[in-house]
């Protein structure tokens, strides 16, 4: 008997610091909210890539979207982690070190509710939920690429690659979707 893939799960925890709802069409809900575990290393390691390209409406509270560009430097600030191959028990991807970098700023800008916001496929970002840390955005991806994304995490941090994706059960995950999008502003 083959064991059902938890990744397929209509809702579930992302190290980042949100919950994520599967929809219909390529769209995903991502409801952050303060409270949410975050892989131990987050404040180290929040800049990211994607292997696709997505259109994010903020639906509920503002969002901050910082881009970055990476320069590669044999003694840089970061070390740029790959994610690909099979999902680990808890969820996640494999942190594969592939080289040194640091990351500059290019871009940065607070999305209210109501507006939208795109990100391309490997380009480097982090978001920060704003006002109480409780944001819901509406997701829909535009492009897919081959090759797995990539985290940046500050030279002599260790990753977090165990971060439990399903350490809280469906009913708690769904009770802080409930808050947000019944607490928030539209």
């Amino acid at each position: 008997m083959i064991a059902p893939d938890k990744m397929k799960n209509r809702i579930t925890l992302h190290g980042l610091g949100f919950i994520q709802v599967q929809l219909e069409a390529e769209q995903r809900l991502h409801v952050w909210h303060p409270e949410l575990p975050r892989r131990t290393c987050f404040e180290h390691s929040s800049i990211h890539n994607h292997r696709f390209s997505f259109v994010s409406q903020v639906l509920i509270g503002s969002q901050r979207n910082i881009e970055y560009a990476d320069h590669w430097k044999d003694d840089g600030e970061f070390v740029l982690y790959l994610h690909e191959g099979l999902r680990t028990q808890n969820g996640g991807r494999p942190w594969v070190p592939t080289r040194r970098t640091d990351m500059v700023i290019v871009d940065d800008v607070i999305i209210p509710a109501g507006s939208a916001y795109r990100q391309e496929a490997y380009k480097y970002h982090r978001t920060e939920p704003q006002g109480n840390g409780k944001v819901a955005t509406l997701m829909r991806k535009t492009y897919e690429g081959m090759n797995g994304a990539c985290s940046a995490c500050r030279f002599g941090v260790e990753p977090d690659s165990d971060f439990n994706r399903f350490q809280w059960s469906e009913q708690q995950l769904w009770e802080i979707v409930q808050d947000v999008l019944q607490g928030g502003e539209l």
